[in-house]
């Protein structure tokens, strides 16, 4: 006659947390929106610089000669 297998129960522990997915995509997701705001405030800054030099130059002809001669030191 065979031996029949022996059932055992057994209890596994394990020290692992398990982690949010879904909070992890909200923070990067959260992030780039930040990021791209950002980049769009600096990029909306740096026109409303370049149409204020324009308009002090007098024109855009003005603005080019202004910044050669500043560059140049003239």
């Amino acid at each position: 006659m065979e031996k029949a297998p022996m059932m055992v129960k057994t209890k596994t522990r394990s020290n692992v947390v398990a982690s949010d997915v879904i909070g992890t995509g909200i923070i990067r997701g959260a992030a780039v929106g930040f990021g791209a705001m950002a980049a769009g405030l600096v990029g909306a800054w740096s026109v409303s610089c370049l149409v204020a030099g324009i308009i002090a130059a007098g024109g855009p002809l003005g603005l080019v000669t202004s910044w050669l001669g500043a560059v140049a030191g003239i």
